[in-house]
């Protein structure tokens, strides 16, 4: 049904909490016009949707927009998450149009907690800012369709500056929503220092953003999930009914697996879009 797709094994970022910090962010692309066949050949199968994302930054592909043209010339629905840096303005020209939703990664509310949490410079927070600003301009004038929001991963570091955050989101960007989420400890991850994260003290925090609600502005607040932080996941789960009919991971080595969350794990591995059909 849907697929994930990393374009680019690079990042610009090593974000403190990057689930992928295993795979070593390669300095690999994904061979474009291999993925224009495969995707034309998911489309045929029935894939309805995917999302580019990955373990690198999507944008940071010199061909994205090729990429995203094929998709949707092949029916399939798609959307990003990305930190945005590169949101430029041929992607919103070419792509912006053609994409269901984009969710911009962007945890932190002032430029230095971001630079800190994004391990970057403070100057790229006000580049993001207006890269989005100029994407919801863009879709205004031309009535384009695609939802724009922003996520926040919720951390002891940035607590304090979500209402900032979901403020430039909703009255400078114009942002359709935030999400804030919390921190998930991914089983590979060399990074764990928000392992053993208490989201009880975060809880609260609920009720006081509720009044940043708008009729074109929501404030997601994943509480119940942040609710079963503490649950052992076998407790709740005894196996998983998606893999491998539901979805598909393709990194930007090519290589399919079957869940994102045991990438490079081989029980997981189907094989190769560049020596294999879909």
């Amino acid at each position: 049904i849907y697929v994930e797709v990393s374009p680019v094994g690079a990042c610009n970022h090593r974000c403190v909490f990057c689930a992928f910090d295993y795979i070593g962010y390669k300095s690999q692309m994904l061979d474009a016009d291999i993925f224009s066949r495969r995707i034309n050949e998911m489309g045929q199968l029935g894939i309805k949707s995917i999302m580019f994302a990955g373990e690198g930054e999507p944008l940071l592909h010199k061909k994205i927009n090729q990429m995203v043209k094929a998709s949707t010339d092949a029916g399939i629905d798609v959307s990003f998450t990305t930190n945005a840096v590169n949101l430029n303005k041929a992607f919103i020209e070419q792509s912006l149009p053609l994409t269901s939703w984009i969710k911009a990664s962007l945890n932190a509310g002032t430029a230095e907690t971001y630079a800190k949490i994004h391990r970057t410079k403070e100057a790229e927070f006000q580049k993001v800012i207006n890269n989005l600003k100029a994407a919801v301009l863009a879709k205004k004038r031309h009535g384009w369709t695609c939802t724009i929001g922003a996520q926040i991963l919720l951390l002891p570091e940035n607590a304090s500056e979500i209402e900032t955050l979901a403020r430039i989101g909703r009255d400078e960007i114009g942002l359709d929503y935030l999400v804030v989420k919390p921190y998930s400890q991914h089983l590979y991850s060399e990074t764990e220092t928000y392992k053993n994260i208490d989201y009880n003290d975060f809880i609260e925090l609920e009720a006081s953003l509720k009044h940043l609600n708008t009729d074109t502005f929501d404030l997601i607040f994943r509480s119940n999930t942040m609710k079963k932080h503490e649950e052992v996941d076998a407790e709740r789960y005894s196996y998983c009914s998606s893999t491998p009919f539901f979805l598909a991971h393709i990194m930007a080595d090519g290589n399919v697996s079957g869940c994102n969350a045991y990438l490079m794990h081989e029980k997981f591995m189907y094989g190769s879009i560049m020596d294999q059909t879909f």
